[in-house]
């Protein structure tokens, strides 16, 4: 008998993956700066200047995870089947605001009344954290459109011209100016469409996914020193600025980058995006485990509401200044049992969403026509 030839494991892309999960992360720490009252606490030469470098890695966040979107969506079209892939988040995002009305309930002994409720859910204000789900609800309607319009140009320099475009109409409009002092600097791209700047996010992943970089040592050293020097720039300019600060007591202040649609916010998201989406794996069990933990992310982020409130109690009313909180034997320790049990929570509630879906599939679907018959129906 011939010896069977061993087959090579194949190689799958887990980096998506990698990037939902660290942006799920830096999600949580973010919050640390919100809830440990770093945006009140006087920046000072003593204090501050690492802080103010953590809190903008931690800020690409919310662009990473608007690029992952643009990266994964821009061949999906109008049918019945794409429209109807909105029921995970909607069930998620209900489910999970229940939770976090019986925690407000339970924790700090708030009352709803039947509307306020209702309204809840129709401003996205049950779950704290759901202004992202009302972002992903606008813009999951108009990505068959937004694809129509990429997918229809038919070169690079077109896509890319479009991407240029509403880069500079929602980017750079609101955070590209001239001049040195804050009272005379002037806009130099209009700024009216200020606020679109998730759709530049949503064409940026949809351009990586066509044209990627080589893979290559060059490319990813490229890549992190561009993120680097932006990340050096935007926070020594905030720290400065901070510095100046004097009417408002020294607190954090960014003239025109503390925002998720500033340029030097998405140059820095664009390149750590670069860094970790083509990762690849041939390990079978690890692509599983990183596909089902990223797709728990949405679901942790939504509950990480319900263990920030625990744990930053905790936290401060244990360690009581600010510059304390930040000390790594307090930060770390903290971040990391957020962001844990957050997953575990997130896991658990994909999990059974998964189950459910599975079984109502599995009862909903239409029956072979011989075993109709068999049946007598």
């Amino acid at each position: 008998m011939s010896t069977p030839i061993a087959v090579p494991p194949k190689t799958r892309f887990v980096g998506i993956d990698i990037v939902k999960i660290l942006a799920c992360f830096l999600v949580v720490c973010i919050h640390f700066f919100l809830y440990t009252g770093f945006y009140m606490e006087p920046i000072t030469e003593n204090f501050g200047r690492p802080q103010i470098y953590f809190r903008w890695i931690a800020y690409c966040c919310v662009p990473m995870f608007m690029i992952t979107t643009g990266y994964l969506m821009k061949n999906k079209t109008m049918n019945k089947k794409y429209y109807s892939g909105i029921t995970r988040v909607a069930v998620l995002y209900f489910v999970i605001s229940i939770i976090c009305v019986i925690y407000n309930m339970k924790h700090f002994e708030r009352e709803y009344t039947g509307w306020e409720l209702f309204s809840g859910f129709l401003n996205y204000s049950n779950a704290q954290y759901a202004w992202y789900v009302e972002y992903y609800f606008c813009i999951f309607l108009i990505i068959p459109f937004l694809n129509l319009a990429y997918n229809g140009l038919k070169t690079q320099s077109q896509r890319a011209g479009l991407v240029f475009t509403v880069f500079a109409l929602s980017i750079f409009s609101q955070s590209l100016f001239l001049g040195s002092e804050m009272e005379t600097q002037t806009r130099v791209v209009p700024g009216y469409f200020i606020r679109c700047y998730p759709i530049a996010y949503y064409y940026i992943g949809a351009y990586i996914r066509d044209y990627p970089p080589k893979r290559t040592f060059s490319n990813k050293m490229y890549s992190l020193l561009v993120f680097t020097m932006c990340l050096i720039w935007l926070s020594q300019t905030t720290y400065s600025q901070s510095l100046e600060n004097l009417e408002n007591n020294f607190i954090m202040v960014s003239w025109h980058y503390n925002d998720y649609g500033s340029w030097p916010v998405a140059v820095c998201s664009t390149a750590l995006f670069l860094l970790f989406f083509d990762i690849s794996c041939k390990n079978k069990v690890l692509i599983k485990v990183l596909g089902f933990i990223s797709s728990a992310t949405f679901a942790a982020y939504l509950i990480s509401y319900v263990f920030d409130n625990t744990f930053y109690l905790t936290l401060c009313s244990n360690v009581p200044t600010v510059q304390e909180r930040f000390e790594l034997g307090n930060m770390v320790p903290t971040i990391l049992k957020i962001f844990g049990c957050a997953m575990a929570c997130g896991m658990a509630l994909q999990g059974v969403y998964s189950i459910v879906e599975w079984c109502v599939k599995k009862v909903c679907r239409p029956q072979p026509e011989a075993n109709r018959r068999q049946r007598g129906l």
